[in-house]
């Protein structure tokens, strides 16, 4: 029962991050959130895979180049993206749209990496999509133009294409590197590739002037919204397997949505409502049948 008290607070504490994320993005570049992001991240995760595994991994050329990929992915750019959107889309309709991450990873890896495609995952990427496609239009999806379709809207479409990268590439890298250790490795690489960038755009020095009420936002980010939210997250993985522990994803646009109303004010209205749960019940299509159907060849 611990465990799952557990998984329950690491999604609300992810669903939590686009609140900060979204608090921090009105006055911090991009570049200097994602950085003191994952700098406080690298650190607490570092911390942890030492206790837990006393030593870092040995690293050869091609768990190097993993890495990179896996810091190139899915810290550098998808942050990057992921707070450009929230400088203009409310939390809670980011979390949404952040949430086809799953059934996009589906649907690239059933047309171009041979994975099963059974009617259910079918429909369940079409429903999840079509559900995204609501939120982003506000529920006129008869009447798409691009006045609807803001630069926030692009820019977390593409933080959901980096995160598909990040995924893929991951399978691979953690048939040589537990879970713990490529995403220990890949904060850590990926805060180096974000340093320069921060340092441009004069991120050491705002945050410097920054007040107790950014210095928060920024420590929640790092420490609890990845750093805790993952260790946790990887408990469930160990103790209940990862498609169980998986099936608790479906909790973060919830907690996003709650809390951006709770936290931001934000309204919660019919088609965010709609969205939202066609988005979920399209993941749990596409989840259920990625358990019942068998990789094509």
């Amino acid at each position: 029962m611990k465990i799952y008290i557990k998984l329950v607070f690491a999604m609300i504490l992810w669903g939590g991050t686009f609140i900060s994320g979204r608090v921090l993005s009105q006055d911090f570049h991009p570049f200097t959130i994602a950085f003191w992001r994952f700098a406080i991240a690298s650190v607490f995760l570092s911390a942890v895979l030492i206790k837990d595994s006393r030593a870092f991994p040995s690293l050869n050329k091609y768990k190097v180049f993993k890495v990179v990929l896996l810091g190139l992915s899915g810290v550098f750019a998808y942050n990057y993206f992921f707070f450009s959107g929230l400088s203009s889309v409310e939390a809670g309709k980011a979390s949404v749209i952040i949430a086809i991450n799953p059934t996009v990873t589906a649907f690239i890896a059933s047309v171009f990496m041979g994975e099963g495609a059974s009617f259910k995952k079918i429909v369940g990427i079409f429903t999840a999509l079509s559900g995204a496609l609501v939120v982003i239009t506000k529920g006129e999806v008869l009447k798409l133009n691009f006045e609807e379709f803001g630069y926030g809207e692009g820019y977390l479409l593409c933080a959901v294409l980096c995160w598909v990268g990040y995924t893929l590439i991951g399978k691979v890298a953690l048939k040589k590197l537990t879970a713990l250790e490529a995403t220990t490795l890949a904060c850590i690489c990926g805060t180096l590739m974000l340093a320069p960038f921060a340092y441009f755009y004069d991120g050491f020095e705002l945050v410097a002037k920054a007040n107790l009420k950014q210095w928060w936002h920024l420590f929640y980010l790092g420490s609890l919204g990845t750093g805790l939210g993952f260790i946790w997250f990887y408990e469930g993985i160990q103790q209940i397997g990862a498609s169980r522990a998986a099936s608790f994803i479906n909790l973060v646009p919830v907690a996003g949505v709650s809390i951006g109303a709770i936290a931001l004010g934000e309204k919660i209205n019919n088609s965010l409502l709609l969205g939202g749960i066609l988005v979920l019940f399209g993941i749990n299509l596409v989840n259920w049948s990625a358990q019942k159907t068998l990789p094509r060849h």
